[in-house]
C-alpha cells in the first residue's frame, strides 16, 4: 500500500468511496456521489486542509481528511472525515492510514488530534489511543 497527499483532482473518485461508505452500516446516510463531491470540495479548498490516501493497486482505497485549528497551545488537527471502501473494511487499512496520517501530522508539528464519531465506531478510535474528551458535541435542527 501507498501514501499520497490529496488534492482537488482527487475529488470525483473519493466522492463515490465517501457515499458508498456513509450510506453502508452503520451509518445509513443518504449520500450522493453529488452531495459528497461538494461536502469533499469545499473541504479540500480550505486554509489548513490536510488529506491522506490509501493507495493500492493504482486506486484510492482509502481517505482521511479534515483542518489544523490553532489553539492558545498549539494547533490541534480536526479529522472531519476517515473512511475506506466497503469491499476492503476489516482489511487492517483504515488503521494503516491511521497511522501514517498520524505520523505525517505530527512532522507538521501538531500537538493533537480530535473527531466526532459515532457510538459503533468508538472501539475503533480507542484501538488508535483515543479518549473521550470533556466536550460535548451538540446540534440543533432548523
Amino acid at each position: 500500500m501507498e501514501y499520497r497527499e490529496i488534492v482537488p483532482a482527487d475529488c470525483a473518485e473519493l466522492a463515490k468511496i465517501y457515499a458508498d461508505a456513509f450510506n453502508a452500516e452503520p451509518w445509513f446516510e443518504k449520500w450522493s456521489v453529488k452531495t459528497a463531491g461538494k461536502r469533499l470540495s469545499v473541504m479540500i479548498g480550505n486554509g489548513g486542509f490536510f488529506g491522506l490516501a490509501a493507495v493500492l493497486d493504482g486506486e484510492i482505497a482509502g481517505m482521511i481528511m479534515g483542518d489544523e485549528k490553532q489553539y492558545y497551545d498549539g494547533v490541534v488537527f480536526t479529522v472531519n472525515e476517515f473512511c475506506v471502501k466497503n469491499e476492503l473494511r476489516g482489511k487492517g487499512i483504515g488503521t494503516a492510514l491511521f497511522g501514517e496520517f498520524e505520523k505525517r501530522i505530527k512532522a507538521k508539528g501538531i500537538r493533537a488530534i480530535e473527531l466526532c464519531t459515532i457510538p459503533e465506531d468508538e472501539a475503533f478510535y480507542e484501538k488508535l489511543g483515543f479518549e473521550v474528551g470533556g466536550a460535548i458535541m451538540m446540534g440543533k435542527e432548523l
